[in-house]
């Protein structure tokens, strides 16, 4: 029995096709997904069938959801500059939970820094305050999307980081990197619920991690600190031996590109 975890990203809009706007392929994904006879779990149900405490039956033809960063992209219908209004991840989500009453949900991994999402607003998005947070609260409370950890940063190469290695999370190998990336992102969301929601996911910027992170960090001080699991971005189903710490997933037009070839994946371990 093999799970795979699928995985997108809202501000993925570079065309109004499948292969160049994340949008576009999720909802086709959904429909693929309907028409397959798959039923989509939660990240929570996953790692409990991981853990044993839910039958295989429980996780038969299944899939999860994800996505990553956190933008309005992935809460509010938005307007882009270029290719016109994009329905969001979120409203993708309920429309297909309302037309074919399917139960859904899709983990969000959001950015969690103020500072640096305004930042990466202006210099990766167009500055319109597009990476907001205020909509977590309702995404969460709404059933269909939980808010989890994607780091404080991402240690994102337009930042001012003082870190010359740029776009990798590979550098954070000290307790103190990892301290400001996780500990502080955990607090901070907590906080921002009030003490009502804690992340409970973990998900690897870019995917790579440094061995003091993956091996000795998480492993020490993760479920202190009410992490579950960690996932990275390995081209994998989720199985009963995957380590709880390095959970793969695959990554829309990056592992596949067409509903064709999302259909392999999802045939592969059947």
């Amino acid at each position: 029995m093999q799970v795979p975890i699928l995985t997108y990203h809202g501000n993925g809009i570079d065309g109004v096709d499948y292969h160049n706007n994340d949008h576009v392929a999720l909802a086709a994904d959904l429909e693929l997904i309907h028409q397959m006879g798959f039923q989509i779990i939660s990240l929570s149900q996953l790692l409990e069938w991981r853990l044993g405490r839910l039958p295989d039956s429980a996780v038969e033809q299944a899939v999860v959801l994800t996505c990553d960063d956190g933008s309005w992209f992935d809460y509010y219908d938005v307007d882009h500059p270029h290719y016109g209004n994009q329905t969001s991840f979120f409203n993708i989500l309920k429309n297909h939970q309302t037309k074919h009453q399917q139960l859904v949900h899709i983990s969000n991994f959001v950015i969690v820094s103020p500072d640096a999402r305004k930042i990466l607003d202006e210099k990766c998005l167009i500055g319109q305050g597009w990476w907001t947070d205020e909509w977590w609260y309702d995404a969460q409370n709404s059933g269909l999307m939980s808010i989890e950890n994607h780091s404080w940063d991402h240690n994102h190469g337009v930042l001012d980081n003082n870190n010359i290695n740029d776009d990798t999370f590979a550098c954070i190998d000290n307790q103190s990197a990892c301290d400001i990336q996780i500990r502080q992102s955990q607090q901070h969301i907590k906080t921002h619920f009030e003490g009502r929601h804690q992340a409970e996911y973990f998900a690897y910027p870019y995917g790579n991690y440094s061995d003091y992170l993956r091996h000795q960090y998480l492993p020490e001080y993760g479920h202190q600190l009410g992490l579950k699991a960690a996932l990275t971005t390995e081209p994998k189903h989720v199985n009963l031996n995957s380590d709880i710490w390095a959970l793969p997933r695959y990554v829309c037009n990056n592992d596949w590109q067409s509903a064709a070839e999302l259909r392999i994946i999802l045939t592969a371990e059947m």
